[in-house]
């Protein structure tokens, strides 16, 4: 009698002791599910912060080697995938700059699904700003693909060293001292050197800086020269990473 007394007793204290322990199982298992969400956070968290690096370190690594090539004359023709190597912010940079004033009209996906799927690009040359260590690749066209490896020449606009106002587009990159990245630090006085693919060297002089220009009245500034000779006008966005407005940087032919 005593005996099962006892052996119930102990079952009770047991199933008693076991109620105490399931809290801190339970605890237990939900730390180490959060600590598991935390890691799978952080590692994503990893991921995305290395994607626009690699992104920008495979185009820079293209746009080296096509210049390369571009100064040394071995090619001035060269294709490439349409959906490779896209720039940040490209989808909103050139509002009323590359489609517009190409009277190509069209929302950005729109544009970007009729691409074909390689794109050819033909250099006109090379553009060096020795002041502020720009030196990339120019194309004969200012189009969404051509723009991601180099600066280029917006279309019916003039050729270098020729009468009227050469136009050239270039994206302000985030990272320092890529494309047009340094060009708000151009300064009056400063040399713009044009290289075409035939050797031929046209050094423009800078005159004339607007700072702030709206996207809406970009029109007035690459139509026409100014009347004062053989001009080049190079145009990218502003405020750097927020696109609001258009710095246009003018020179003339010296």
């Amino acid at each position: 009698m005593y005996d099962g007394i006892y052996k119930t007793t102990i079952k009770e204290d047991n199933t008693e002791h076991m109620s105490r322990r399931d809290p801190y199982k339970k605890i237990s298992i939900r730390n180490v599910i959060l600590i598991v969400l935390a890691v799978i956070c952080l590692v994503i968290g990893v991921i995305l912060l290395l994607i626009d690096p690699i992104k920008n370190m495979k185009r820079q690594a293209v746009t080296d080697d096509m210049m390369e090539s571009i100064v040394e004359g071995s090619q001035a023709v060269f294709v490439v995938k349409s959906d490779e190597n896209e720039v940040n912010g490209e989808e909103y940079e050139y509002d009323f700059g590359v489609e517009e004033l190409n009277n190509a009209g069209g929302n950005y996906q729109e544009i970007i699904e009729e691409l074909p799927d390689e794109t050819v690009l033909t250099a006109l040359g090379w553009i060096n700003i020795p002041s502020v260590k720009i030196n990339i690749p120019l194309w004969n066209e200012a189009t969404k693909v051509s723009l991601r490896y180099g600066a280029g020449r917006l279309e019916k606009t003039a050729d270098p060293g020729d009468e009227g106002n050469m136009v050239i587009l270039g994206h302000r990159m985030r990272a320092e001292g890529k494309l047009f990245n340094r060009l708000g630090d151009v300064k009056i006085g400063d040399d713009i050197i044009i290289t075409t693919i035939d050797g031929a060297v046209y050094t423009y002089k800078v005159d004339k800086i607007l700072e702030a220009v709206k996207p809406e009245n970009l029109e007035d500034y690459v139509d026409i020269d100014d009347g004062e000779g053989t001009q080049v006008t190079l145009v990218t966005c502003t405020p750097l990473g927020v696109a609001t407005h258009r710095l246009l940087i003018i020179g003339h032919l010296i």
